[in-house]
């Protein structure tokens, strides 16, 4: 058949792999499938992702090869080794080999899971991903990374592999709820902010005027996150130098976004909202250093608000049990620091880190975050 696909090739660091992407383009993203010659497909996904889109992709791809299904209950708390465990179990026992081929169909949790199983087996067998989230596209697929959680924190097991590939089909992206939808938009702002400012207007607009589930602004978006983190990983795939600018904002956003999950399940703040909140606690952090100009942290909070990020932590977030986690940050190894210290992703303006463009982390104490945290907890009344 005659593909109207388009492509666009990642390069991360010294490798690439094909993204594609368009619309109500199901039977293009079975037919390029097929020339995998895959003898089995281990579908890892989760329950709502099923409700949703099930009928878009496993009716067919039961067509091409046996299909083993792995569909978790949606939460941050379904990529562990645990989990991880069970489904490794479960596709050697249904009778995967090297030559099977691990699909992440979903958004984030079901990617790491998904990237970490296909390393894993048999020493690796081929990854491809195909989002089914704006996080998902404008984000995490968009890395070599695959990691899974531990009870301290975020990331902390895992590995580099490259997915074969990448499918995104955009009409299941046009459906979902504005909090899903400005969670990925979050990603991209919060790129802009760190790494292509210049975007900044045209994203701003495109939330004023509510054209985020236009096609053409997913397009955009999809093709600004492209260009944001491969500028940012040309020579570094590993994110262990210069690729580091991608976790501006991530040091407490994780933080918040691991223990609000923890507290509220999946009703807690959106990985997006969570890594704006921060950034602008970040920018917090800059002005009392005395790096960035107090007017720029309040741009911050306004590109906050936009996408409907937190300007204050609730009264149910524990600032200490959030420093217990941002303490465990696995970026502490990337740059030597004491104890009493992590390293943080700082901006002193926009676009330009404090660290060296090579290692833009600086150490920050942990006193002072903890301060900033405080400051903007709802308990105090300040913002």
């Amino acid at each position: 058949m005659t593909s109207t696909l388009q492509t666009q090739l990642v390069h991360l660091g010294d490798v690439s792999y094909p993204y594609y992407y368009g619309t109500d383009c199901g039977p293009e993203i079975l037919d390029s499938l097929m020339g995998l010659d895959a003898d089995r497909f281990i579908v890892v996904t989760d329950n709502t992702v099923l409700n949703l889109h099930a009928e878009r992709l496993l009716p067919g791809l039961s067509f091409l090869a046996p299909v083993t299904l792995l569909s978790m209950i949606p939460g941050d708390g379904t990529t562990s080794i645990a989990n991880l465990s069970e489904y490794l179990e479960t596709a050697v026992l249904e009778g995967a080999t090297s030559r099977s081929v691990v699909v992440a169909f979903g958004g984030g949790a079901p990617g790491n899971v998904a990237g970490l199983m296909a390393a894993l087996l048999f020493g690796g067998v081929r990854l491809v991903h195909v989002p089914t989230t704006m996080i998902a596209a404008m984000d995490s697929v968009i890395s070599l990374k695959q990691a899974v959680h531990s009870s301290r924190g975020e990331n902390h097991f895992g590995t580099y592999l490259t997915p074969s590939a990448v499918y995104l089909d955009m009409t299941m992206l046009l459906s979902l709820p504005e909090r899903e939808v400005l969670s990925g938009v979050a990603e991209v702002m919060k790129n802009s902010v760190a790494i292509r400012p210049g975007s900044l207007d045209r994203l701003t607009a495109l939330i004023a005027y509510g054209r985020l589930e236009e096609p053409e602004s997913v397009l955009w978006l999809l093709r600004e996150s492209l260009a944001a983190k491969t500028a940012a990983t040309v020579d570094d795939g590993h994110r262990q130098g210069r690729g580091l600018v991608l976790e501006y904002g991530h040091t407490i956003g994780d933080a918040l976004e691991l223990c609000d999950h923890r507290r509220l399940g999946t009703q807690g703040f959106s990985r997006g909202a969570s890594v704006m909140f921060g950034a602008l606690a970040a920018a917090r952090i800059s002005v009392e250093l005395g790096l960035m100009r107090p007017e720029t942290a309040d741009l911050h909070a306004e590109l906050a608000a936009l996408v409907r990020a937190p300007a204050r932590l609730p009264s149910g977030i524990d600032v200490e049990r959030m420093m217990r986690t941002i303490r465990a940050d696995p970026k502490r190894g990337y740059l030597p620091v004491k104890a009493d210290e992590a390293a943080m992703v700082i901006l002193r303006d926009l676009a330009q880190p404090a660290g060296t463009p090579q290692m833009p982390l600086i150490p920050v104490p942990l006193s002072l975050i903890e301060q900033v945290l405080t400051g903007l907890h709802a308990e105090t009344g300040l913002l």
